[in-house]
């Protein structure tokens, strides 16, 4: 009875054990592609990595844990990412490296985990080269008339003795217009000319143009805005009748103001013109003498712009008045 036990421990046992190793026989792998790609940016280039996941029969492996790390040459992590793979098992990321960027051989290690899955893991490089150029549009922002002509400067300087010939190519200019870069290719550091030609029918608007350079595995863009004008308007025109237009603005104001001086009483002042005035309204005011005294008030306000040019001709006509009747007055008394 205990051989026949023991013999079914050792079955059970050995059974177990198989079962075991079927079953991680029975258990798929993933397998990873893998595709870098690059791409021109404004200060360096975007690295592109894109690819599948599947298993053993290739069937797309959805949602799948996609792990990604990038060690520059140094053996710096210059990139760290998390994905996930697609209902079509695809995934993909991107990084950008800087024109400054060290050269030498850039190490990228992907892991692929899902649960019930094998990982899969790969190892790719990619070469960096620190030997470059930089691009830029003079002038940034241009004007110009419908029908006419404009003109650029792209100047390409080397980096790290960069002499490749590099291409010249322009996207985001209006439909129907022409241009041409004179010369193309350019060598660094070098420069060329870039002339647009507009049409008398070329949309008014703002562009904004995309000059591509590409040369010795580099791509490098820069942008410049294209500003077509109405035919027959001219900035400068404008600006002319605004200085105008606000120069004789200013010019009636002070005029104003001007007048407004002389003519105006000023409020500090008016109670002696009052005085004046009453003095006037008096009805029985006749005495020479006093007439002359206010005659001479009159001319002392005067000077000092104390009284307004159209009041003091009335108060002066009515005082020599005054002073002529008085003087009839006294005549006649001595007679």
């Amino acid at each position: 009875m205990k051989k026949k036990t023991a013999v079914l421990f050792v079955l059970l046992l050995v059974m177990t054990s198989v079962c075991l190793v079927l079953h991680v026989d029975a258990v798929l792998s993933l397998y990873i592609s893998v595709w870098i790609g690059r791409e021109p940016a404004q200060t360096g280039e975007a690295i592109l990595i894109e690819g599948n996941v599947a298993d053993d029969s290739g069937s797309a492996v959805p949602n799948a844990q996609v792990s990604i790390q990038v060690i520059d040459p140094v053996g710096t992590s210059v990139h760290i990412a998390l994905k996930y793979s697609g209902l079509d098992g695809t995934y993909s990321d991107r990084f950008y490296l800087s024109s400054s960027a060290p050269s030498g051989n850039y190490t990228i290690y992907i892991t692929a985990s899902k649960l019930g899955y094998k990982d899969a893991r790969e190892e790719f490089l990619f070469m960096n080269s620190a030997v470059d150029f930089s691009i830029s549009i003079s002038p940034s922002s241009v004007v110009v008339n419908q029908g006419e002509s404009i003109y650029l400067t792209i100047t390409l300087t080397s980096i790290s003795i960069f002499n490749s010939s590099v291409s010249l190519s322009l996207a985001g200019a209006p439909s129907g217009v022409s241009h041409n870069f004179a010369p193309n290719p350019v060598v660094p550091t070098g420069s060329a000319n870039l002339t647009i030609y507009t049409l008398a029918s070329t949309l008014p608007g703002s562009y904004n143009l995309t000059v591509a350079a590409s040369g010795g595995g580099k791509t490098h863009l820069a942008s410049a805005i294209l500003t077509v004008a109405e035919k027959g308007y001219s900035s400068s025109l404008t600006t002319i009748l605004v200085v105008i237009v606000v120069f004789v603005v200013a010019t009636l104001f002070g005029v104003f103001l001007i007048r407004r001086r002389l003519i105006k009483l000023p409020k500090e002042h008016s109670a002696e013109v009052q005085e004046l005035l009453a003095q006037l309204e008096a009805k029985g005011d006749r005495d020479y003498l006093a007439t002359a005294r206010a005659l001479t008030r009159l001319e002392e306000l005067r000077a000092t712009e104390k009284v307004d040019e159209e009041t003091y001709q009335r108060l002066k006509r009515e005082y020599e008045k005054r002073l002529g009747v008085s003087e009839r007055e006294g005549k006649a008394a001595d007679s």
